[in-house]
């Protein structure tokens, strides 16, 4: 009897602090949604402050056919003889990097490549002046200028491919923004609002470091203790019905004639 009084007792004890620990999560989960509900996706993506824009090529006489800029049918040759075996293109594309035509080769490795359209050597990317260019043709806010940096390590707030270029402006939104270091292409737009609603976003699916796991170990967890906590309440209510003893009632008394 005591044996059995002492596992209901646990049993309450682990529905009572599963029901704590979700309970947390549960506000967390309402606060979350109910901020990110508020806001337009338009807002939250920057598009108030700036415009992914694709800029026209300059000049298009100027372009050499990709035939003659790649030799062979289907292989680049590169300055190593030994990884460039094996290194087939399969897609080719004409791209505009702030007016230059610059040819885009995607191959078996799964990585990019880029070429001078006008030239036909290898594109080594934007440089400064072309980023704060190109910042003038995208940015539409009423902020300057304040940095221009280069990152080989992106913070938190930009999770695409490196490098990349972060320009940061004086601005109320606190802007930042974010072009590829290849062809100065608009990647990101960060502003304050953005950061908040990826701190609720980051709570709301509870993956604390990459903020884009929807399977998180944080999430199974959670999904552990809420089947816990509904297994645990089943039991007791079990028992609270059915299987806990009930007090024996005594005689009422006759009525006096």
């Amino acid at each position: 009897m005591i044996a059995k009084h002492k596992f209901w007792r646990v049993l309450t004890r682990v529905h009572k602090w599963a029901a704590l620990i979700l309970g947390v999560q549960m506000v967390l989960w309402f606060a979350s949604g109910f901020f990110m509900s508020f806001f337009d996706i338009e807002n939250i993506r920057g598009e108030h402050v700036a415009e992914r824009i694709q800029w026209p090529i300059d000049d298009v006489s100027q372009i050499i056919p990709i035939l003659q800029i790649v030799p062979g049918p289907q292989i680049i040759p590169g300055p190593d003889v030994e990884k460039s075996e094996g290194y087939k293109l399969y897609q080719t594309r004409l791209i505009s990097v702030i007016g230059t035509p610059v040819y885009e080769l995607k191959s078996t490795r799964d990585d990019l490549d880029y070429i001078d359209a006008r030239t036909g050597t290898p594109w080594l990317g934007a440089n400064e002046t072309q980023i704060r260019e190109a910042v003038d043709y995208y940015y539409i806010g009423d902020g300057k200028v304040e940095t221009v940096i280069k990152l080989t390590e992106a913070p938190i707030e930009y999770r695409g491919n490196l490098p990349v270029w972060q320009v940061q402006f004086a601005d109320k939104n606190n802007t930042r923004l974010y072009l590829s270091a290849d062809t100065a292409e608009l990647k990101g737009v960060r502003t304050s609002l953005w950061r908040v609603f990826d701190f609720m976003w980051m709570l709301h699916i509870m993956d604390y470091k990459e903020r884009s796991n929807f399977n998180s170990w944080w999430l199974k967890l959670l999904s552990f203790l809420a089947f816990l906590f509904a297994l645990t309440g089943i039991g007791l209510l079990i028992h609270r019905i059915a299987l806990r003893p009930r007090p024996k009632r005594g005689l009422k008394p006759k009525p006096k004639s």
